[in-house]
């Protein structure tokens, strides 16, 4: 007869309550997503460079390391820095600052998601005068959590044919040129004037920004996605096309505001008074302005009968005094 010891029964017991609640508790994985893409450039920075992003982002490069392809950063909003974490990365696994919102799933239960907000990618390192310089990949992507609607187009697909003119808005224009099997000429435009001319392949990412003050606005940002060949032509098919308002525009837009506004509180002419050196036909200054009192009156009362409006306010403490001896006549003698 085996005789197995308590100890060893209670061990096997308890690990089978553990495994059966492991196995019966929902497990919740935070799934990482990307919204639309709103900013990208590739810059040449050294340390202590600062980046200004959209929605009020920003980042600065500490320090960079060529033997070990590392970079570290520091990421602010609104010129407050961020807590990040891992503040590292590298050109096989990209700095990235993430956020996590719990959102509800159709079955009304929790579900945590990570969105990528900021990647950095280092792609190459340059050591000059004892200072390291690294060119990096720089990519923004919308925050769900910042308050922001100003676009013109969010994260929309659109097709240009090659020697023909795409029509954006507020004037802009997208022209495609000198297609071939990997690549494509891409010139933006505005009111017929050139602002960028690139030669894009596939993936490749194609972006106009403006810079005022601290501000950097991404007016124009898409990526190429694939060429279309037919019997009539080239197409280019783009997708992530993002388009802001443009900078000027909007500062048009507040100046034409407030123009609106001002209008509206302006205050109605004074009418000029002539001196009484001027007088013709025994008007002088201040029967002017009784008759301008006079008829302002008039107007605000809504009477309309023509009679001469007589400032009241003068007689008040005499009529009021008449008012009282006659009640204590009549009274007295009543």
């Amino acid at each position: 007869m085996i005789v197995v010891p308590m100890g060893y029964i209670r061990f096997v017991f308890i690990c089978a309550i553990v495994m059966m609640f492991l196995l019966s508790s929902p497990v919740h994985c935070a799934t990482e997503e990307e919204k639309a893409l709103i900013y990208y450039s590739e810059d040449t920075l050294t340390a202590g460079d600062i980046v200004q992003l959209e929605q009020g982002y920003s980042f600065k490069l500490v320090d960079a390391n060529e033997d070990s392809g590392d970079v570290l950063v520091k990421v602010y909003h609104n010129g407050k820095e961020i807590e990040v974490g891992d503040a590292f990365g590298d050109e096989d696994s990209p700095f990235e600052y993430i956020i996590t919102i719990k959102e509800v799933d159709d079955d009304k239960e929790d579900e945590e998601i990570d969105y990528v907000v900021i990647r950095i990618t280092p792609v190459d390192f340059d050591e000059k005068d004892d200072s390291i310089s690294v060119e990096m990949e720089i990519e923004q992507f919308l925050d769900p959590e910042q308050d922001d609607d100003d676009f013109l187009t969010l994260d929309s697909s659109r097709s240009v044919k090659v020697e023909e003119t795409l029509s954006l808005d507020e004037g802009y224009t997208l022209d495609a040129s000198d297609m071939e099997d990997d690549s494509v000429i891409l010139e933006l435009s505005k009111d017929g004037k050139s602002l960028k001319k690139e030669e894009l392949e596939i993936d490749d990412i194609f972006s106009y920004s403006k810079t005022e003050g601290d501000s950097t606005r991404t007016i124009f940002i898409a990526r190429v996605s694939k060429f279309f060949e037919s019997s009539t032509g080239s197409t280019v098919i783009l997708k992530d096309v993002t388009q802001r308002p443009d900078l000027e525009e909007d500062e048009t837009k507040k100046l034409s505001g407030n123009t609106s506004e001002n209008k509206s509180n302006e205050t109605l002419p004074l009418m000029s008074i002539p001196d009484s050196s001027d007088n013709k036909d025994g008007i002088n200054a201040t029967s002017v302005a009784e008759s301008t009192q006079n008829s302002t009156s008039s107007i605000n009362e809504g009477n309309d009968t023509g009679t001469d409006q007589v400032n009241t306010n003068s007689f008040m403490p005499i009529l009021f005094l008449v008012i009282i001896i006659t009640g204590f006549a009549i009274w007295k003698f009543g």
